[in-house]
């Protein structure tokens, strides 16, 4: 029996289930505050029709009517009349209106939370688009062409959000290791794409390779490990070998923005942390000049 293998929508959901980089989607942010818009003028219109409403009973010289402010039994009824039940109606209205609304606010304040998509990833879902006969064209037809098009960038998100709180560091390593590395290396050790064979793709994708992400974090981690024990060395070893004064203190401030600049791209530390160690960092540098001018007199 010929194994069956999937093309379309169904490839790429098999691709974005298994690789969590490649869930890529549309926020529809502006469609989203239109329709907030729309919620919000028909609430409006309506608070105006109950405030009418109330205004109304109030005045009216119906007792029963005046006595739906302090009443909330009278003011359900039930009613002989609908206009003696208008207030009751506007509220039940009002009450739709706004858990519809409420729930779509806080979706949105959701969604503008979401991570901005990662344009690496995004590179790679195009290419997986394509068509497997490799003309270059994605399947998408219609207006569904445009979907993961680049003016629509701003309003893609990468789901999965693994990028948002990434070091400078970080982001640097990953795009050589997607460019340099991936370019003249990776591609020859790493295996490319490769989905559960119920959701396997018609088309190969041998030159697109996925990078865990273990991968960036282990490196980073052994750089800082790195650098944390070679940077205080090479800074001790440097004034030690300067007898002039003045040049010692230069070299100590040089060595403490070195420190507060990898600490940063290294770390993404609070201001009030990346200053505590700066000045902790320096304060062992001049106590190092003092003990070491101490020891030469």
């Amino acid at each position: 029996m010929e194994a069956s293998t999937m093309n379309g929508y169904n490839k790429i959901a098999g691709l974005m289930g298994s690789y969590q980089e490649l869930c890529i989607f549309r926020r529809f942010l502006i469609l989203n505050a239109r329709d907030l818009l729309c919620q919000q003028a028909e609430i409006v219109n309506l608070e105006h029709d109950l405030l009418v409403a109330i205004r109304d009973d109030r005045n009216s010289g119906d007792p029963l009517r005046k006595e739906f402010e302090y009443d909330i039994s009278a003011l359900k009824g039930p009613h002989e009349h609908p206009r003696t039940g208008l207030q009751w109606t506007r509220t039940l209205e009002m009450r739709r209106l706004l858990k519809e609304y409420n729930t779509s606010l806080l979706q949105f304040a959701s969604l503008c939370r979401l991570a901005p998509v990662n344009k690496s990833d995004l590179a790679t879902l195009h290419e997986l688009l394509e068509k497997p006969d490799s003309c270059g064209e994605p399947f998408l037809t219609a207006h569904e062409y445009e979907t993961w098009d680049e003016e629509n960038i701003k309003d893609l998100t990468s789901v999965a959000g693994l990028y948002t709180d990434r070091d400078a560091l970080s982001r640097f390593i990953d795009k050589m290791v997607k460019s340099v590395y991936h370019k003249h290396i990776g591609h020859k050790l790493h295996d490319p794409l490769s989905v559960t064979e119920a959701w396997a793709g018609a088309g190969t994708h041998k030159h697109i390779i996925n990078y865990p992400d273990s991968y960036i974090t282990n490196t980073i981690d052994t750089l800082s490990t790195i650098l944390a024990s070679v940077l205080p060395t090479i800074a001790a070893v440097g004034i030690y070998l300067l007898d002039d004064s003045m040049t010692r203190m230069a070299v100590i401030v040089a060595c403490t923005l070195l420190f507060s600049t990898v600490f940063s791209l290294v770390a993404k530390p609070k201001r009030a942390e990346c200053f505590v160690a700066s000045s902790a960092f320096a304060a062992v540098l001049v106590v190092f000049v003092g003990n070491s001018n101490g020891n030469s007199c």
